[in-house]
């Protein structure tokens, strides 16, 4: 080292500049990689702007669904912006913190909350709040420690169809119309029945036959008869079974040949009514998350008919029990950040089918983020510079080398 001192300095500088130019690059990574940890709701419109999911309070601690849907890599193509999801049954206490701006208009048919269905009088085990918040909690609520929803930007709608703490059938065959003559493609039933009545089955094929997505829990009667339940059991409804923490289908899901997807619905964390919140199990806590995994499809892909929406959540959901179409799990659990990656549109005209085996989504398809091309650039700079320096120094030590003593007696 005596011998080229230049080179020892150049070999500093090399190193300082390394660390230098290299240091943005890696806190760029390291930026990116946190919000990929822990994500949050980064938008504008009020959502919470620096929390995240994992690193946060209470609350968010206890949203297991969220996590078990991978909801931040969702939110990276889709909030369901744009969209608004009917929610027919209670009510939706609109005033609740985490759900403010994002419950619109709606209409009581049975006379039981009255106005604009933005009261919930139903049951705490009941409400339509907590399907609310399933779709479109937006977190805001203890400075942006509330619920967060699976679709945070989407609206929903709320009708009213309970008299007298019951659901009634006829009331929510106009709730159905009423949606989707109020341009609804996404509607949440929470409620279910024995049996159908005329106007409830017309309804429904009504509301098929606009082009809507039509979600409802399975029932939750699995112990006890596991008899179809109503509306969930008619044509073109996707029937949905609640699952727990560890994949495992909730014992008293309804299960049979008409379920169709499946998603979690034990120890559900959600909204309730008197700006509160609720833990609840059921078929009921399951089928939200489907409807809102339906309003991400509508919201990135504006064109797709219900069919391909409902499709692209079966070709994408992770498959439980037998292959194809399972009694208890039905397609599967939903897995929208998957559904969302997979850019590929079903056949326009195809009837609902068992699962088309979808090519892998190419990497190239995620979306990318200013972090990730800016640390690409980092990279780059440094790397030219880099070769400059070894260049210079190279040169430089080649100038100031010793004279060859080998001449010398």
């Amino acid at each position: 080292m005596s011998r080229h001192p230049f080179a020892g300095r150049a070999g500093a500088v090399i190193a300082v500049m390394t660390l230098a130019l290299a240091t943005p690059a890696a806190a760029s990574d390291s930026h990116a990689s946190g919000l990929r940890d822990s994500g949050g709701l980064r938008d504008s419109g009020g959502l919470h702007e620096s929390g995240g999911l994992r690193h946060s309070g209470g609350l968010h601690d206890s949203e297991w669904a969220l996590t078990a849907l991978k909801a931040e890599r969702a939110w990276k193509f889709s909030k369901g912006a744009g969209v608004t999801v009917a929610v027919i049954g209670t009510g939706v206490d609109a005033s609740h913190p985490d759900l403010r701006g994002r419950v619109v208009r709606g209409k009581d048919f049975a006379g039981g909350t009255g106005g604009f269905g933005t009261r919930d009088g139903g049951k705490a085990a009941e409400q339509s709040t907590h399907a609310a918040g399933i779709i479109a909690g937006t977190g805001r609520n203890y400075r942006g420690d509330g619920v967060y929803g699976l679709a945070p930007k989407a609206k929903v709608m709320p009708l009213g169809v309970y008299r007298d703490g019951k659901p009634l059938a006829d009331p929510t065959a106009k709730a159905i119309r009423h949606a989707v003559d109020h341009g609804v493609r996404v509607v949440d039933l929470a409620v279910n029945f024995k049996r159908p009545t005329p106007a409830l089955r017309s309804a429904v094929k009504y509301a098929v036959g606009k082009d809507a997505v039509i979600v409802a829990g399975a029932g939750d009667n699995g112990k006890i008869g596991n008899r179809p339940t109503y509306p969930a059991a008619l044509p073109g409804v996707v029937a949905v079974v609640a699952t727990d923490k560890k994949g495992a289908v909730w014992t008293s899901s309804h299960h049979g040949g008409k379920t169709l997807l499946a998603a979690p619905g034990v120890a559900i964390l959600t909204t309730s009514g008197d700006n509160d919140y609720w833990t609840g199990d059921g078929t009921g806590f399951a089928a939200p998350w489907v409807a809102a995994g339906a309003a991400l499809l509508r919201s990135e892909h504006p064109r797709w008919n219900a069919n391909q929406v409902v499709q692209k959540l079966i070709d994408t959901a992770d498959r439980k029990g037998s292959s194809g179409h399972d009694p208890r799990y039905g397609y599967g659990v939903i897995a929208p950040a998957k559904a969302l990656a997979d850019r590929a549109a079903p056949p326009a005209s195809a009837e609902l089918s068992a699962p088309r085996h979808p090519s892998a989504t190419p990497a190239a398809a995620a979306p990318k983020t200013g972090g990730d091309e800016s640390a690409l650039v980092t990279i780059g700079v440094v790397a030219g510079v880099l070769v400059v320096l070894a260049i210079v120094a190279v040169v430089l030590i080649s100038r100031r080398r010793p004279p060859d003593n080998s001449h010398h007696g």
